[in-house]
């Protein structure tokens, strides 16, 4: 959904994750600098990949694409509820409400200790610029940013790969907020649309068929009501196994698709 205002994708033929940066003589994937892993072992580099992108998004802005889908929710009085794996913010930034948006991955509005007990203890810390370290031109951040309370390193409330240190407690009234919206849905009888933007195959997708996650890791409920997905993606949109029966594939960027439908 990001991609049209000009922000870095990390997946797809010219996504990040398919390209490495060099750091004295090591040459470093940009899928092993966003892991947990590295966040422990150098700290500097992986502070470095996500303060780059932090300077990136605060830069750019949401495209008219969110606002226009907003406008049609708000002009025809639908209902709706955001479920994203991007952490930039930019559905609240484009004036979504915050109550019906499920960030999955965590967002970097906030920032969590490297003590994930101190994390659970304080809990997350609003964003500034102050927090956010400068960095080389090889992407090496120096002056980390320290916990206040336990005097640990600092780093963005999102998840890594191999991130079992990740605090999500932010996030999980969201998700009880998006459970109960989908089983109201079902309760009430009425039906539901999935708009689908830009979601992979990879196994951390929030892809669905047929109203079910194709991913285990994310237990969202199976929606039963569904009248229709419509699929937007340049990239990817075949499924992973069955083809799905009421899903529309469209071959489009997010900002054109969404004009087309509903301008």
């Amino acid at each position: 959904m990001s991609a049209d205002s000009g922000v870095t994708i990390y997946r797809g033929d010219d996504g990040l994750w398919s390209k490495k940066i060099k750091v004295g003589n090591k040459e470093y994937k940009y899928e092993d600098i966003s892991s947990l892993k590295m966040w422990k072992e150098y700290p500097e580099l992986a502070w470095g990949f996500k303060a780059k992108f932090f300077d990136e998004i605060s830069q750019k802005m949401p495209h008219q694409g969110y606002r226009d889908l907003l406008n049609y929710f708000k002009s025809n009085n639908k209902d709706y509820f955001i479920c994203t794996s991007n952490i930039d913010n930019y559905f609240e930034s484009a004036g979504y409400e915050k109550d019906r948006i499920y960030e999955v991955h965590g967002s970097m509005k906030y920032l969590q200790c490297m003590n994930i007990k101190c994390s659970k203890k304080n809990g997350v810390i609003k964003v500034n610029s102050k927090l956010i370290p400068k960095y080389n031109n090889n992407m090496v951040a120096y002056n980390l940013p320290k916990c206040g309370h336990c005097g640990k390193i600092l780093r963005p409330n999102v998840s890594m790969f191999g991130d079992y240190e990740f605090y999500g407690k932010p996030y999980e009234y969201s998700k009880k907020k998006m459970d109960s919206w989908i089983t109201k849905i079902k309760n009430n009888n009425k039906k539901l649309a999935i708009l689908e933007i830009g979601c992979g195959t990879n196994q951390h997708s929030l892809r669905m068929n047929n109203g079910v996650m194709m991913s285990g890791e994310w237990k969202i409920p199976k929606i039963k009501n569904l009248i229709k997905t419509v699929r937007i993606n340049l990239d990817d949109c075949n499924d992973w196994e069955n083809p799905a029966k009421e899903t529309v594939n469209l071959s489009m960027k997010a900002k054109d698709a969404i004009r087309q439908i509903f301008l």
